[in-house]
C-alpha cells in the first residue's frame, strides 16, 4: 500500500510538469503541438521524454532510430543501401516512424521532406508520401516546400516527368533537399538522355554526401557515363 502511494506521489508531479511544459511550448509556437496521446511513441524512453516536455529531444532520438532503421535492409543478411534499389513493400514501418518523429516535433521540416521523398521516389508509395506531407501542411501551412513536393510526387505518379522535372529542380536548389530527390532527378535525366545534367548531379552528390554507400553509387553512375575511370 505504501509503495502504491509513493508511486502515486511520484507520478502526479511528473504529470503536472508535463502539462506545464506542454502549455509553455504551445504559447511559444505558432501552431499547437499534438497531444502526447496522439504521438504514440514506439519507445518507453520517447514516451517519458514527451511526457516530461522534452519532445524535441525525443524527436531527435526517434530520428536517429529512423535513420538506423532505414540505413539497412530489413533482412540482416543482405547489405544493399536503400538508394541503390528498393522494392515497394520494403520498410513497412517507414511512414509510422516518420510520423513519430514529426508528431514529437511538428517543425522538423526535413523529416517530412526526407520521408515523403523516400516513400515516393524509392518505394512508389505515393499515397503514404502525400499523407505525410499533408500532415506537415496542417502543422505549418506557410511552409511552401510541402506543396512543391506533393506536386512533384503527383506528376511522378502519373508519369508526367516533363512536369515533375521543374519541381524537382526547384527542390534540388535548396540545401535541405534530401539526397533521394537528387538521385531520382539524376535518374530521370539519364533516362531522357540528358547526361550532362545527370553527371552534374552525381558529381554534386559525390562531393557533398557523407554516406559512403551513396558515394559508391555516385562513383558507379559516373563511371557508367564515362566520367570516372
Amino acid at each position: 500500500m505504501r509503495k502504491s502511494i509513493s508511486l502515486l506521489f511520484l507520478i502526479l508531479p511528473l504529470f503536472g510538469l508535463s502539462l506545464f511544459a506542454q502549455h509553455q511550448v504551445e504559447t511559444r509556437f505558432r501552431f499547437s503541438l499534438p497531444l502526447v496521446v496522439e504521438v504514440k511513441p514506439s519507445s518507453f524512453i520517447h514516451f517519458w521524454g514527451s511526457l516530461l516536455g522534452l519532445r524535441r529531444i525525443s524527436s531527435d532520438l526517434a530520428w536517429m532510430r529512423l535513420l538506423q532503421y532505414y540505413g539497412t535492409l530489413e533482412r540482416e543478411e543482405e547489405h544493399v543501401h536503400h538508394l541503390g534499389h528498393c522494392e515497394r513493400g520494403e520498410y513497412r514501418e517507414l511512414l509510422p516512424r516518420c510520423q513519430e518523429v514529426v508528431r514529437l516535433d511538428p517543425y522538423f521540416y526535413y523529416a517530412y521532406l526526407f520521408g515523403g521523398g523516400c516513400l515516393a521516389f524509392n518505394h512508389e508509395r505515393y499515397e503514404e508520401a502525400i499523407q505525410l506531407l499533408r500532415e506537415g501542411i496542417r502543422n505549418d501551412p506557410k511552409f511552401w516546400k510541402f506543396r512543391l513536393y506533393i506536386a512533384a510526387i503527383v506528376y511522378t505518379r502519373t508519369k508526367e516527368y516533363d512536369k515533375a522535372i521543374p519541381l524537382l529542380e526547384e527542390a534540388a536548389r535548396y540545401g535541405d533537399c534530401p539526397e533521394v530527390v537528387k538521385v531520382f532527378l539524376a535518374n530521370i535525366y539519364k533516362a531522357k538522355g540528358e547526361y550532362a545534367k545527370a553527371i552534374a548531379i552525381w558529381k554534386n552528390i559525390l562531393a557533398t554526401t557523407r554516406s559512403e554507400p551513396l558515394k559508391s553509387i555516385a562513383e558507379s553512375r559516373l563511371q557508367e557515363m564515362g566520367v570516372l575511370r
